[in-house]
């Protein structure tokens, strides 16, 4: 416990003498810093992603726009009340 007693104490006395204006970055980094991400190979995947995220989503959303329209259609067709055909069978059906 005592060492790590000590590296704080030699790192909050370092802390205390540093200078309060910040330092000025040197000329053209961020220019060498976008050519440097701009080199940079992007991943396959997000490669394939970005390639074909936006097709996905469209087929994706054509086909729950068509499976909602079909379970509309058909629960229109339904109807909540037994039919005649129900009527008389259900009240004599044994569940356990």
């Amino acid at each position: 416990m005592n060492d790590f007693d000590q590296r704080w104490h030699s790192a909050t006395q370092a802390a205390r003498c540093a200078t309060a204006a910040p330092a000025e970055m040197p000329f053209g980094f961020t220019t060498r810093l976008v050519a440097r991400f701009q080199e940079t190979p992007a991943e396959p995947w997000v490669d394939l992603l970005a390639t074909l995220g936006l097709r996905v989503v469209l087929t994706s959303a054509a086909l729950f726009f068509a499976s909602a329209a079909l379970v509309a259609w058909q629960l229109d067709v339904m109807s909540l009340a037994p039919t005649w055909i129900e009527t008389p069978i259900s009240p004599t059906v044994f569940l356990p």
